[in-house]
């Protein structure tokens, strides 16, 4: 599959690259949540993939 961005042109990904990379950014935002609740004095939270499928 090739994906063109307006500012950064055009690459050839596989469906598979793209749908790990959707898993790992979905990780990535649930993380800095849990870290931004941590700073505000919040006790972490049990966050899994699966859970949030339910």
């Amino acid at each position: 599959m090739t994906i063109y961005h307006p500012s950064y042109g055009g690459f050839t990904t596989s469906y598979v690259e793209l749908i790990q990379h959707v898993a790992n950014h979905g990780t990535y935002h649930r993380g800095n949540l849990t870290a931004m609740l941590r700073q505000l004095g919040h006790q972490g939270i049990m966050i899994m993939f699966l859970i949030c499928l339910k």
